[in-house]
């Protein structure tokens, strides 16, 4: 029989932030309140294990260079995370490039982001 997994999302789904989103590897999911334990969610959905869902912090990144050079994107706030691109005209299957955030975003300014054709490329 295949593990019923429970996945907790990091941020709230109701404007007052007193409920998560729970998805449950069958395809199926469910506003839950924020304050469950991990314990109370796996045996009110007969679930085999719990994860929470890290908290992502995506951001606004200016592409230094490369052939989308004075652009930008978004990509997560943290240093080496790698965000592939598609190339104008951008249509599904077309060439794709790759960037990496060598700066972090703050309140003032934008991730800073430099072409990386070397980094393996996504399949």
């Amino acid at each position: 029989m295949e593990e019923r997994v429970g996945v907790v999302s990091a941020g709230p789904a109701d404007d007052q932030g007193r409920k998560r989103w729970l998805c449950i590897s069958d395809g199926s999911g469910e506003r839950i309140d924020a304050s469950l334990t991990d314990d109370q969610i796996r045996v009110r959905f007969n679930l085999d294990r719990v994860t929470r869902a890290p908290k992502i912090d995506f951001c606004e990144g200016l592409l230094l260079d490369g052939p989308l050079a004075g652009t930008t994107a978004y990509a997560v706030n943290e240093l080496g995370f790698l965000v592939q691109l598609t190339l104008p005209p951008r249509r599904p299957g077309g060439p794709v490039v790759t960037y990496e955030v060598v700066t972090l975003s703050t309140d003032d300014r934008p991730a800073e982001l430099r072409h990386a054709p070397e980094a393996p490329q996504k399949s």
